[in-house]
This record gives C-alpha cells, structure tokens and sequence, in this order.
C-alpha cells in the first residue's frame, strides 16, 4: 500500500515538472514579444521601389522623403515608386506634406484621383506615385509623410 501511494506521488510530480520545463520556455517567449512589440512599434513601413526608375535617387531622413529624377518626358508619371505598409492593429490615416507644387506625390496609381491622405487598414499596403509637370530635365521633389 505504502509503495502504491509512493509511486502515484512520484508520477505526479514527474508530470508537473515535465509540463512547467515544457510551458516555462513558451510563457516567458509570449510575455517577452508582448513587451518587445511595444517598444518597436512603427507607425509605417516604406519600402522603395526607385531602383526600378532609371536616373532616379531617393534619400530619406525619417518621415522626411526627397527624390532626385531626371524626366523623359514634359508631362510625366511614376507610379508605385514607394510603398506604405501600415503594420498596426488598428487602421491609421496617413497625409502627404509637400513643400512644392510643381511636382505631385499622391496615394495610389491613378493619376485623376491625386489623392494626399489615405487611411489604410491594418497589414495593408498602399502606393506612392510620382506625377511631374515642371519644366526641366532634372527635377526633385520633398514631401513627408504623418500619421493622423
């Protein structure tokens, strides 16, 4: 009898240190990504596609964005040249500052439609187009893109 009730009291606690040493790890790496998300959170993802536009060069400086092109043609589009990402939970509105008129960045790809805010929805992604108007072969264009 007293071997009977030493061997289920064994059992037991070989079970509930094999499940601690097994959920331990995943709890702590749940708890961890909970507190290192919070802290790294961006607002957008902008990701380039310039390498894709001959003679273009872009530079950024945080939300500030300048871009050096030189144009083909008197009217001319680029289209998806950079790309927002919003990777929150929660849909977010973003806006286009620009500093000059002469030469248009705008939400989307249609070229009619020119619009300088958007609100994307979460893990959605949205283009940046390109449209110039100046005179001149060499053009740059300064805009910076907030978050409402």
């Amino acid at each position: 009898m007293k071997s009977n009730f030493l061997a289920i009291t064994l059992n037991f606690f070989a079970v509930s240190l094999l499940v601690s040493l097994l959920g331990a790890p995943l709890y702590f790496a749940s708890q961890f990504t909970k507190v290192a998300g919070v802290k790294t959170e961006a607002s957008y993802i902008a990701s380039s596609q310039v390498d894709k536009f001959p003679q273009m060069k872009l530079e950024q400086e945080g939300d500030n964005y300048k871009i050096y092109f030189t144009k083909q043609a008197r009217s001319q589009a680029y289209l998806s040249m950079l790309i927002i990402t919003n990777p929150t939970r929660e849909a977010r509105s973003y806006t286009i500052i620009q500093s000059s008129a002469a030469n248009s960045a705008f939400f989307g790809e249609d070229v009619n439609n020119l619009q300088a805010g958007v609100k994307i929805p979460p893990s959605t992604s949205v283009p940046i187009s390109l449209v110039s108007t100046s005179d001149g072969e060499s053009q740059t264009i300064e805009f910076t893109i907030a978050v409402n």
